[in-house]
């Protein structure tokens, strides 16, 4: 999906080292960091609270106390550098002028093939599109239509000198900003519209004519508790805050009012990958998820029937890893499962069960045979699944 650049594959080489050292605790010290002197048979004078002259003994001399942990930390560094064949300049020159981590991988290529859309098809259908992005220069959430104009959160058309590229746009709403490059479109440079607007249903439902508004959602709302930020760096509060709690905040509004404005709202509830996670199986499951909260939005379910449907799939992400671990290339267990891992069979048999409860119409197609299949891997699983013939066996 992404490609690192040069400049960030550099980096990551030297995370480690980085990490080792701004994690590394602070070497232990019983006293403060100066030595103190005693005074060689040194007195000094000084007038007493009576005025009087007073000779005082014990003085001692404090100097500064020379710390040599730091040293040898960039010294580790420096030697973990040269031993990584980490490109300085390469490093140094990204940092400087590149303006992401990564470019569009060769998925986009595929996605935006003129095989698979066709700008010209697009503007000659009677879909209308509107593809939320954010400009920095103006900092105003605008939308490019199917036909590449430019219109702004009100629908009103904005002039351009020439119509933008639809893919151009494409490639826009997704530049999250550090991930992925601003995208020119005109005269200004656009990034990702959730930079503002999470769930753009408002332009749909007031200004083209929608009558029944489904909004998905692809991330839960809600952010898991970190730990205490007594010693926690600025970058940690920074992303925290920004990436985190705000970005969070954005969502629970953009929900809230596309609910209040009547939209049929499908997110989930628990979440299974993160913003870059392109896993077969996890994608396999994500997918299957959403088929069912798309059924429940659509129908109205019960707290209970989507608190089973979370059930589910947190037992098949469980089934995943656990898989994973057994049967992960260089996992070194050669297919054994590990002590202390749940024994994968039960846990498929209580995903039948659990499966077996829900409604069916709600299932997507083959859901009555997950349990008996591996979930996906980037990997092939040559075992048979030997608890669905311990089944077959123990029935009467």
């Amino acid at each position: 999906m992404l490609t690192e650049l040069a400049w960030y594959a550099e980096l990551q080489k030297l995370m480690p080292a980085w990490q080792k050292t701004l994690t590394a605790p602070p070497a232990p010290h019983n006293d403060s960091r100066t030595i103190t002197l005693p005074s060689l048979g040194l007195r000094s004078r000084r007038r007493g609270n009576n005025g009087k002259e007073e000779v005082a003994g014990g003085a001692t001399i404090k100097l500064p106390r020379f710390d040599r942990s730091p040293v040898l930390d960039m010294l580790s560094v420096i030697w973990t550098v040269r031993r990584s064949g980490t490109n300085i300049d390469t490093l140094l020159h990204g940092a400087r002028r590149e303006r992401s981590m990564f470019q569009p991988g060769p998925i986009f290529d595929v996605l935006l093939n003129p095989g698979v859309l066709d700008p010209e098809r697009l503007a000659q259908s009677r879909t209308q599109l509107r593809i939320a992005v954010v400009a920095l220069e103006s900092g105003e959430l605008r939308y490019v239509t199917e036909a590449g104009g430019l219109v702004d959160r009100e629908n009103r058309p904005i002039p351009t000198d020439a119509p933008l590229s639809v893919v151009d746009a494409v490639l826009a709403s997704c530049a999250i900003p550090g991930l992925l490059p601003p995208v020119r479109l005109g005269e200004e440079h656009y990034i990702d519209g959730g930079t503002r607007e999470s769930a753009p249903v408002q332009v749909a439902m007031t200004h083209l004519g929608v009558d029944r508004c489904y909004a998905v959602i692809a991330m839960p709302r809600g952010l898991a508790r970190e730990s205490s930020y007594a010693d926690k760096d600025m970058l940690s509060i920074v992303l925290r805050s920004a990436a985190g709690i705000m970005a969070d905040e954005i969502l629970l509004n953009d929900v809230a009012r596309a609910r209040a404005a009547g939209a049929i709202v499908i997110a989930p509830e628990v979440n299974l990958i993160d913003v870059l996670g392109v896993d077969p199986g996890l994608l396999s499951i994500s997918m299957d998820y959403g088929y069912v909260r798309a059924a429940e939005a659509c129908q109205g379910a019960t707290r209970d029937q989507e608190r089973l449907t979370r059930d589910v799939v947190e037992m098949r992400r469980q089934i995943w890893t656990t898989e994973n671990s057994i049967f992960r290339p260089n996992s070194g267990t050669d297919g054994v499962r590990p002590d202390g891992q749940p024994d994968l069979a039960a846990l498929k048999r209580q995903l039948r069960d659990l499966v077996a409860q829900m409604p069916a119409d709600r299932l997507p197609s083959g859901a009555g045979h997950w349990w008996r299949a591996w979930e996906g891997h980037p990997y092939q699983i040559t075992e048979p699944p030997s608890w669905t013939e311990d089944d077959a066996r123990s029935r009467p």
